[in-house]
């Protein structure tokens, strides 16, 4: 039979690498929302910089429009 010592022993020893890899994954979580975070900052920014490129692109475009319905041209009007 098993010395009660040594059995308790392994017991810890099962709950110390238990807890080890609860603090392993817990590390792995804490990294992977963090780099979440990271990421949805970056499409925050990444939209709010492409935004004034298409509100200008809208104004183009409706500058175009009135270029077009004021001229007689037909080939600047279908080139516009």
């Amino acid at each position: 039979m098993a010395e009660p010592f040594s059995l308790s022993t392994g017991i810890v020893s099962l709950v110390a690498l238990a807890l080890q890899l609860v603090v392993g994954t817990l590390g792995m979580i804490d990294k992977t929302i963090a780099a979440h975070e990271e990421a949805a900052d970056e499409l925050k920014d990444l939209k709010e910089d492409l935004e004034d490129p298409q509100t200008q692109m809208t104004r183009i475009h409706e500058t175009l429009e009135v270029l077009a319905s004021n001229t007689k041209d037909r080939g600047f009007k279908e080139l516009l």
